[in-house]
């Protein structure tokens, strides 16, 4: 009879951790499970921030850099129109509207180096420039510029200025006023 029990009780223990073994294999496979769920979902999220910096990072390059484009284009601009006379070959004698784009360019054969603008566009590496001119009219109640221009109230020694920069999906603006200020 010990030896029945004997072996009755080591039955007993290996089918109870038979027994053990069997339900914890399910709940160990659903702990895998449930981890793995876990650890991709993280896994994705982290992707999926540093993509996401990636992008903004680029994207705040490209704006600087553009930013930068413009105000190259704004001095040299400025430049250009203190070293010309308004009427005669400065800012007073270019063609105005959308359809006429300028762009600025440093004349190395002049000495000293001078500032030049010539129509069309300029492309620099994914970055697309231009400068649109159009005509300005003042209110001659209060001399102020006029929304709309008016060609009854034109002012010729003043010039609305449009530089425009465009890359891929983004366009970077700034309109300003320049005047012939040597009159």
């Amino acid at each position: 009879m010990k030896h029945i029990t004997k072996n009755h009780s080591c039955y007993s223990i290996f089918y109870f951790l038979y027994s053990i073994f069997h339900k914890k294999r399910g709940f160990v496979l659903l702990d895998i499970l449930i981890s793995i769920a876990i650890i991709s979902i993280v896994f994705i999220t982290i992707v999926s921030i540093g993509t996401m910096s990636l992008n903004i990072s680029s994207l705040i390059t490209n704006t600087n850099q553009a930013d930068s484009l413009i105000k190259e284009e704004i001095e040299s601009l400025r430049s250009f129109r203190d070293g010309t006379d308004w009427f005669v070959n400065g800012l007073g004698t270019v063609n105005k509207g959308i359809n006429n784009p300028y762009h600025i360019f440093l004349d190395t054969s002049s000495n000293p180096n001078k500032w030049n603008l010539a129509q069309g566009t300029e492309t620099t590496g994914i970055f697309t420039r231009q400068i649109v001119f159009d005509n300005v009219s003042r209110d001659p109640a209060t001399n102020n510029i006029e929304d709309n221009y008016n060609q009854s109230h034109n002012d010729p020694d003043t010039i609305k200025v449009t530089v425009t920069v465009a890359w891929p999906n983004k366009t970077s603006k700034v309109i300003m006023y320049l005047t012939n200020w040597h009159e």
